[in-house]
């Protein structure tokens, strides 16, 4: 039958079947499915073109007053979705329950076919069915997050309450779908979170109700860390510790090894050298000031001028969103954008949670800093690491030579304080040793601790055969590190 040669693409049963019967193509078969729906189903272009050329009704409803866009929305047909729309397809066309195909596109996670509505044929993304919810809500509903993050950063209201008052992170939390409300969360912010239905609930609520008792706990340790983020000691508690912990180390080697009771007037060389560690501790402070005070790189929507011109051009009929205009998402490359600033990321860039900012090759953020390490302190935090190691190890050698010095009076309490000294010194210099050469290592093959790692999950780290390639790779430890040291900082982001 006409149905089923639709659905199979037999476009040569179709043509016999259409001369013998103009009418069958708009008959509907027993279930009230016609032959058009089944065609966009399937993705059968040469079918439905046959179709259309034929007399099919573009627009025609089966029981549900869904159409053959509806149809092609269910299983990502973009193909014939296109020939439809281009054929005079009603985008907006709504059955029954108030589902126009955006909705359907959500609620079946294709998000190629979103994207292609919105960059396309500029549909509105907050369009809301008979219930009130928009497709973010479905999305969120059945927690697929790349529609969720897509939607979100075409500006989807997030906020947006259905009849029952539920936003879309209420119902990601009804159906404890932690991706998708983690997403929202970092979009929405407290406001999201602190949002009640009609009843009163907050998603956290409802998490716990339904017994999704993980999501709950995400969602309250969210809520906390949001109330906190903006304190003073939230994000500069550890960096205070760590300037008290250089200026203490400075002290105690002043006075329990420069100038030791009982202990022999320091010598020329050891006088040298302990000027040498405390002047490059000092020095140590001045780096960590700048690394501390500095913009790590922080992306902005100035960004966007870079991003049109690696765009797909999209049709000018259009009021197009030029900041997802961008060949990654032309791609499919969903991971490439940022809920939070709501563009693409550039590679190497990533957004940090804790400033709340996208940092052009983010390397981690560094709590005994209070700032995030960056393309523009990254430098700067390195030569941080370099100097106070270096005054922590020569400080070590001249405690251990005064160690051994002959005291003439006091040896017990003197040396008691050169052995404190040391002790501290050695546990304190070790980790921060490591972490220099660590530094200094990822610097030589210009690789971050961020892409080192997430290595399995950035693409762009990965070569045709799946193996590990550094785009950023110099091509040399020499050429890596002086790019590093002399000229990454002054590099465009």
């Amino acid at each position: 039958d006409i149905w089923r040669a639709a659905a199979y693409g037999n476009v040569d049963a179709m043509k016999r079947m259409i001369d013998a019967d103009e009418g069958c193509v708009n008959a509907p078969d027993g279930s009230g499915f016609r032959a058009l729906q089944w065609a966009a189903l399937n993705n059968r272009v040469a079918a439905a073109t046959l179709l259309l050329e034929r007399g099919s009704s573009i627009n025609a409803g089966d029981n549900d007053g869904q159409t053959a866009l509806h149809w092609a929305c269910v299983r990502g047909s973009l193909p014939c979705a296109e020939l439809l729309l281009r054929k005079g397809a009603e985008l907006n066309a709504a059955d029954s329950r108030g589902y126009v195909p955006l909705h359907v596109a959500a609620q079946y996670g294709h998000t190629g076919m979103i994207y292609h509505f919105k960059m396309r044929w500029n549909i509105d993304v907050d369009v809301t069915d008979h219930d009130g919810r928009t497709a973010l809500h479905w999305a969120a509903y059945k927690g697929f997050p790349d529609p969720v993050k897509l939607l979100v950063c075409m500006d989807a209201d997030v906020y947006r309450a259905d009849k029952e008052g539920c936003t879309a992170l209420h119902w990601a939390a009804i159906k404890g779908k932690s991706e998708a409300a983690h997403l929202i969360v970092r979009a929405g912010g407290l406001n999201a979170m602190t949002a009640v239905d009609v009843d009163g609930n907050t998603a956290e609520a409802l998490a716990l109700e339904k017994g999704h008792h993980l999501l709950a706990n995400f969602l309250a340790k969210e809520q906390r860390a949001l109330l906190r983020r903006d304190n003073f000691w939230t994000q500069k508690g550890l960096a205070v510790a760590c300037l008290g912990l250089i200026v203490g180390l400075m002290l105690m080697f002043s006075h329990y090894v420069i100038f030791a009771e009982g202990v022999a007037t320091m010598d020329v060389t050891l006088s040298f050298w302990s000027l040498v560690s405390l002047a490059s501790a000092s020095c140590g402070l001045y780096y960590m000031k700048r690394v501390s005070q500095a913009d790590p790189g922080v992306v902005t929507a100035s960004i966007l001028s870079s991003i049109r011109r690696g765009a797909r051009p999209s049709s000018a009929a259009h009021d197009v969103d030029e900041r997802l205009n961008h060949a990654e998402l032309w791609a499919g490359n969903w991971n490439q954008l940022c809920v939070t600033c709501k563009f693409v990321k550039p590679f190497g860039t990533k957004h940090c949670a804790v400033r709340d900012k996208c940092v052009a090759r983010f390397d981690h953020y560094c709590p005994w800093m209070g700032n995030t390490i960056g393309k523009r302190n990254h430098r700067d935090f390195v030569i941080f690491l370099i100097l106070e190691s270096l005054a922590m190890a020569i400080a070590f050698c001249v405690a251990i030579a005064r160690f051994n010095e002959e005291s003439p009076t006091e040896r017990f309490r003197s040396t008691g304080g050169i052995a404190c000294f040391a002790v501290f010194d050695a546990l304190t210099l070790l980790p921060v040793a490591l972490l220099t050469v660590a530094q200094l290592s990822q610097a030589a093959r210009n690789i971050t601790t961020n892409e080192l790692s997430n290595v399995h999950r950035y693409a762009y780290l990965k070569s045709a055969e799946g193996r590990f390639a550094n785009p950023f790779d110099r091509g040399s430890f020499a050429r890596n590190l002086r790019a590093f040291f002399l000229v990454g900082k002054k590099e465009p982001l």
